[in-house]
């Protein structure tokens, strides 16, 4: 009996064990999508590209992300850190290797959406 409990509980929790936000996110970014970001960008998101940093909607920023991201094609994503925070927040750091150089690129989640989203020239 306590066999087929601990089966029907892993099973279980296979079941119900869902894909992180940050996966699918980090996933987005090596594959160069926005519309993969895009589905995690909270009502209002800070964003920055480069020089311009603005509060914007969910359809500005991602019409902002779309057309950097076509202008600066993917080579690949290199996460560097993830860390969660006692409040429920979520950071993302890394970098972004494109057809124009690299890029470093920083993610604050909250409630599991993007809250923050940086992309800024990597001088390195």
């Amino acid at each position: 009996m306590k066999i087929a409990i601990t089966i029907f509980y892993f099973l279980f929790s296979l079941f119900f064990a869902g894909v992180e936000p940050s996966d699918e996110i980090v996933a987005g970014l090596k594959q160069g999508k926005s519309s993969e970001l895009v589905k995690y960008f909270d009502e209002k998101v800070s964003i920055k590209i480069i020089n311009q940093e603005d509060v914007l909607s969910k359809a500005q920023a991602e019409a902002n992300l779309k057309f950097f991201l076509e202008k600066h094609t993917v080579k690949t994503f290199s996460n560097s850190h993830v860390s969660s925070v006692n409040n429920g927040s979520q950071y993302i750091t890394g970098t972004l290797e494109t057809t124009n150089g690299k890029f470093r690129i920083s993610i604050l989640l909250r409630r599991n959406l993007i809250a923050q989203f940086r992309i800024e020239n990597d001088n390195d």
